[in-house]
């Protein structure tokens, strides 16, 4: 009987585990496919906005070979200014599908571990700059204020100037994008012994609690981003991606959503001397 018992208890012991094993196996086997659902409609939303992205500077630059067309019909004293008008459209669509290729590019060379970092140096004074360079006109274009604060002291980082620029001017594209027309931009610049830190700061949308750490995913974007705001939602999530291949982090942070939004770039600071200018 006593053997009895035991082998009874322990079928009942295989029978559990053999339970407690399908269930396991059933648990993950759902977390996989709800990955792939989430991956899956990520891929159509991307698809969409890349589709939107593409028709808006395709059907202006037709727009422009229409308008030269035109005015290689008509030659009369317009002829001039038709020309110069389509060249400056054509111009501005190709930097904009030149940029969107490019960001898909370097999402793909990060992906990869094919980006080749040439670093030196430099001050963050001088990245900001070029920065803003990239982004003022966008800016202008909304007539927000943008106020720039850099201390007295010279900061330097050792990382590659162009993509770390690449970095700032995304959060300033950001912050351009989603602060409300004639509203305020602010990038600050401060350093301890250890640490230098660019923030960039707008009134802006600002972001739910949950967004804090889904805007830097592939291809997402905020659950309040107005329908006219256009992008890919590859920047940020190139941004944080750059930011670590130099030894740094990026991290959002806002009082939630309508009051605006923090992006922090923080970075190890540079002992070497400054490269020459």
């Amino acid at each position: 009987p006593r053997l009895g018992f035991a082998l009874g208890v322990g079928a009942l012991l295989l029978s559990r585990r053999e339970l407690d094993g399908h269930a396991a196996a059933e648990a993950a086997l759902e977390n996989a496919n709800a990955s792939l659902r989430d991956a899956d409609r990520r891929k159509d939303e991307f698809l969409a906005s890349l589709a939107h992205e593409l028709r808006t500077p395709l059907a202006a630059m037709r727009s422009a070979l229409d308008l030269l067309a035109a005015a290689e019909a008509s030659a009369d004293g317009k002829t001039p200014e038709r020309r110069a008008l389509a060249r400056a459209v054509l111009g501005r669509q190709l930097e904009h599908l030149t940029r969107l290729v490019d960001d898909l590019l370097d999402l793909s060379r990060v992906a990869s571990s094919r980006v080749v970092l040439r670093k030196a140096a430099v001050t963050l004074a001088e990245v900001v700059e070029a920065a803003l360079e990239t982004t003022r006109p966008a800016i202008e274009a909304r007539r927000h204020a943008l106020a720039v604060r850099l201390p007295d002291e010279e900061v330097l980082v050792e990382a590659d100037p162009v993509r770390l620029a690449q970095v700032v001017a995304n959060l300033l594209t950001n912050a351009a994008k989603f602060a409300p027309p004639g509203g305020r931009i602010e990038v600050a610049v401060a350093a301890d012994e250890a640490e230098a830190v660019v923030r960039v700061t707008d009134d802006g949308i600002g972001l739910a609690p949950d967004d804090l750490e889904r805007v830097f995913g592939l291809f997402e974007q905020g659950t309040d981003r107005p329908e006219e705001v256009d992008g890919l939602g590859v920047g940020l999530a190139l941004s944080r991606r750059l930011a670590q291949l130099h030894g740094g982090s990026l991290v959002a942070s806002s009082a939630g959503p309508g009051r605006g939004s923090t992006f922090t770039l923080r970075l190890p600071r540079a002992t070497a001397p400054a490269r020459p200018a």
